[in-house]
């Protein structure tokens, strides 16, 4: 009986032990998923062209965020991978890889002011994110 109970004390003291040090498989669980973009705000009131507009509505965008990955899917806009850099309580996307220069401006149609963003990460709840950039505000939906 003694040493039925030394065995399962030893085992879940080792499931304790190795649970505690396991590390994520993501670095940002709650970011990594597939995300709908609901809404452009633009912090000056004007677009990326300089006419006047506040927010805009969005269709059919979608972003879809994967460990160091970042998927942008839109109308006129080809399935485009970028790289992804977290630091702290914002992200680095990054579409420099590609060598395409109309690139830019169908990126602005979904929100980025350039090719290589950053923005800081909010989540107002479970199933919302916001980015806040530079030059624009970027709400979404949980898919």
């Amino acid at each position: 009986m003694k040493r039925n109970t030394f065995i399962t004390v030893l085992s879940l003291l080792t499931l304790t032990v190795f649970s505690g040090c396991m590390e994520k498989a993501f670095p940002d669980d709650d970011l990594d998923f597939y995300w709908r973009l609901d809404r452009i705000e633009y912090r000056d009131g004007k677009d990326f062209q300089g006419q006047p507009c506040q927010s805009k509505d969005v269709d059919n965008i979608m972003f879809g965020f994967a460990r160091h990955i970042v998927l942008i899917e839109a109308p006129g806009l080809s399935k485009q991978h970028g790289i992804t850099t977290a630091t702290g309580d914002s992200i680095k996307m990054d579409y420099s890889i590609y060598n395409d220069a109309s690139l830019a401006g169908k990126l602005r149609d979904c929100g980025l002011d350039s090719i290589v963003s950053t923005f800081k990460v909010e989540y107002p709840d479970r199933k919302h994110l916001v980015l806040s950039g530079r030059k624009t505000i970027l709400s979404f939906r949980k898919w």
